[in-house]
C-alpha cells in the first residue's frame, strides 16, 4: 500500500462500510506518457449492479486526473462482458487487442 506511484482507493457506503477497491498505477508499465494504468477494480458481489462501480472508477480517474495522468488504460478479458460493458458506457475504447485459439486436440 505504501508503495510510490500507486493509487487506492477503498469505496465505502454513508455509514463507512467497504463495497470495494481500486488500484491504479500512476506511471504506465509500458512506459506510455502521461497514461495511469487500472490494475484492479473490485465491488464486493452483494453490491453489483448498484451503479458502485461506475462511481469507484469515477473516482480513481479524477484521482489519476490531479496527480498529472492525461489518460487511464486497463486490459479487460474478452468474456468479462460485465467489465467491458461498463469501461464502454464510460467512455473507454479498445486500443490493443489480444486473441487465443487453443490447439488442444
Amino acid at each position: 500500500m505504501a508503495t510510490p506511484g500507486m493509487l487506492f482507493l477503498i469505496g465505502e457506503t454513508a455509514d463507512g462500510s467497504p463495497v470495494g477497491h481500486l488500484w491504479i498505477g500512476l506511471t504506465h508499465p509500458r512506459g506510455v506518457p502521461d497514461c495511469a494504468f487500472l490494475y484492479d477494480i473490485e465491488v464486493s458481489p452483494e453490491r453489483r449492479g448498484a451503479g458502485l462501480g461506475r462511481a469507484l472508477l469515477a473516482a480513481g480517474e479524477a484521482a489519476a486526473r490531479e496527480r498529472g495522468a492525461r489518460a487511464l488504460e486497463l486490459n479487460v478479458f474478452g468474456a468479462n462482458e460485465r467489465a467491458a460493458s461498463l469501461y464502454r458506457t464510460s467512455g473507454y475504447r479498445v486500443v490493443t487487442q489480444h486473441m487465443r485459439k487453443d490447439l488442444l486436440a
